[in-house]
């Protein structure tokens, strides 16, 4: 029950930080300050056909997910829990890392690998919005 209430405070404030005029970053910092979560990553995605930038918030052992689409105009949210930590702790460990050694890791690897699972999860649209 508690778990269910968490993705429901989430989700109530993705809606609200989504009709803010703020960049994504300061929408993920904005979700993750509202719903006690911690910031795990926030990265651009590359080649992807639908979503631009993705970013996790971490809730103990459950991750917030936002994406955010190529126009900029849309964002889609999923919780997911540990099964999905192979693809996630890559991001969430660079995250860690001071901006000059973020700059010398390469993440778009890690950051493809996590949008497809997360869409073979049914977690994100595996379609084309046109």
């Amino acid at each position: 029950m508690a778990a269910e209430l968490d993705t429901v405070l989430f989700e109530m404030a993705v809606r609200t930080a989504s009709t803010l005029p703020t960049s994504f970053s300061e929408k993920v910092t904005d979700i993750a300050a509202r719903t006690a979560g911690r910031l795990a990553f926030d990265v651009r995605v590359e080649g992807d056909y639908r979503f631009q930038r993705i970013a996790g918030i971490r809730y103990g052992g459950d991750i917030g997910i936002l994406a955010l689409s190529k126009d900029g105009q849309s964002v889609d949210s999923c919780r997911v829990n540990g099964a999905l930590a192979s693809f996630i702790e890559p991001l969430e460990s660079w995250n860690g890392l001071s901006l000059p050694a973020q700059a010398q890791t390469d993440i778009l690897g890690h950051t493809s690998l996590l949008v497809a699972a997360l869409r073979n999860a049914g977690n994100l649209p595996n379609r084309s919005a046109g």
